[in-house]
């Protein structure tokens, strides 16, 4: 009778062999999907307790199995598992160079304060700051910023390096040379990739992605996208799919993410389908465009804010207030105190100040015929004032629950000619259609995102039933 080590062995074996043959490309995209990166991670799992369990103490049996198994180029996982950026940082550091400290900023300490705490001689973290502050705005430090140091080998109250990383993609790095500092902007070393998050509505579409992994500032992005032709509080039920695929790059060094911007957008709805896909244009323009290749932005969007819960429709109603019933010539949204409301389209705001029982509110101006109103906010956004510009999708107040109401909401009107309509039901003029070459290399390359996807999708249905395959010997 075989052992527990030879069965999981043995199922290891196969559940590598399979992955072996997807090719590696398509081994990446995988683990940017939910069930490759779960599938690739049990695998991984799997070998780690097949080299605790076969190897033995200091025999290295196993590993070198899987080496035979996998191949000759392919490294042991648990020789993987073994490296790290920063001990390949320390590999190529100059020979006399010290190690690196990381010290993070504390609550209301600045950067000299920070080299102060560090026990560098005050000379010279001014020395240091003043050719930083050449190169990065020191005042907008946080606390929790790093800062890495690198002292002197001769002098430890000297600095040799020093780096402050103030953007996903760039670093501010002084260096000591014959006694002389600079300063200078560094890339650090990311990886793009693309992530695609897909799930069923059991509620509303904010919280059901976010249940599936899709992260806070990509729900938003995609809210604010389809808030141009989807009503959220009416076309949304349950049960209906989307799909979002989306660009991400991975910085290696410390290990985090930063998100991207939305390739692609597929919503199921029962009334209808919508989807949408990123495109720039010959003449540089960048939009969104669904399956014909017309834009989905529309002039205005049906919904100021990113989560919509309609509370009280236009038309006519008993006043919750006064009591009798009257026109209610707007909408009035659910919105917690605080909510961020956003600009329903490019404009100059009219007005910014108190308004009767309107309480704090803004209306635009977006062109000869539309106008827009947002009333009861509890303040206004940053700049906002009568005359200023402002762009689709800026934050132009919060809401709140001044004038005359019951509770905190946003109330939202569309003036069209000077006259309030219905937001839910106006029609609103399209934007741009592609055409000609501009819609032939649109086509193609809506063509290669949704074959991406599908490639992701099978892949990760493969690594899937490898894992599974795993997990039953295990």
């Amino acid at each position: 009778m075989r052992s527990l080590s030879e069965l999981i062995f043995e199922a290891t074996m196969k559940s590598w062999a399979a992955i072996r043959k997807i090719p590696a490309s398509s081994l990446l995209r995988a683990s940017e999907s939910p069930m490759g990166f779960a599938a690739l991670a049990g695998a991984g799992v799997g070998c780690v307790l097949l080299l605790n369990i076969v190897g033995g103490a200091g025999s290295g049996g196993a590993a070198q199995s899987y080496k035979n198994a996998a191949g000759s180029n392919t490294p042991a996982p648990q020789a993987e598992a073994s490296q790290s950026v920063g001990a390949e940082t320390q590999a190529v550091a100059e020979p006399t160079a010290q190690p690196v400290e990381s010290f993070k900023l504390r609550r209301n300490e600045t950067l000299i304060n920070l080299l102060e705490r560090a026990r560098i001689m005050r000379r010279n973290a001014h020395a240091v700051v003043n050719v930083l502050d050449d190169i990065t705005n020191l005042r907008k430090l946080q606390r929790g910023q790093e800062i890495k140091i690198q002292r002197v080998q001769e002098a430890d109250g000297l600095i040799q390096a020093l780096w402050i990383r103030d953007s996903f993609g760039e670093q501010a790095v002084a260096r000591r040379t014959d006694a002389r500092y600079s300063a200078a902007r560094e890339p650090i070393s990311t990886i793009a990739l693309t992530h695609l998050v897909e799930g069923t509505i059991t509620d509303n579409l904010y919280l059901s992605a976010k249940r599936e992994g899709l992260p806070d500032n990509v729900i938003i992005d995609l809210i604010r996208m389809m808030s141009f032709n989807v009503d959220f509080e009416r076309e949304i039920r349950q049960g209906d799919t989307f799909q979002v695929y989306f660009e991400r790059r991975y910085a290696p060094e410390f290990d985090d993410m930063e998100n991207g911007r939305i390739l692609h957008v597929d919503l199921d709805l029962q009334r209808r389908p919508v989807n949408a896909t990123w495109f720039e244009d010959s003449e540089g323009n960048r939009d969104y465009f669904d399956l014909g290749g017309e834009s989905t932005r529309r002039a205005l969007m049906k919904t100021p804010l990113d989560v919509a819960v309609v509370t009280s429709r236009y038309g006519k109603r008993k006043h919750p207030v006064l009591g009798y019933t009257r026109m209610h010539k707007g909408v009035d949204f659910r919105a917690p105190t605080g909510t961020p409301i956003m600009a329903a389209g490019d404009g100059v705001i009219e007005m910014a100040a108190r308004n009767g029982s309107y309480g704090n509110y803004i209306r635009i101006r977006h062109n000869d015929t539309y106008k827009t109103a947002y009333g009861h906010l509890s303040k206004f956004g940053k700049g906002v004032k009568r005359g200023r510009r402002v762009k689709q999708g800026q934050i132009i107040g919060y809401s709140g629950a001044t004038g005359r109401v019951t509770a905190a909401h946003l109330h939202y009107e569309v003036l069209v000619s000077g006259r309030q309509s219905n937001p839910l039901t106006l029609k609103l003029p399209t934007g741009r259609v592609l055409a000609g070459d501009d819609l032939e290399r649109f086509q193609r390359l809506r063509g290669a995102i949704v074959a991406d996807i599908n490639n992701i999708r099978e892949t990760g249905s493969q690594l899937a039933a490898a894992g599974a395959s795993l997990a039953q010997a295990q």
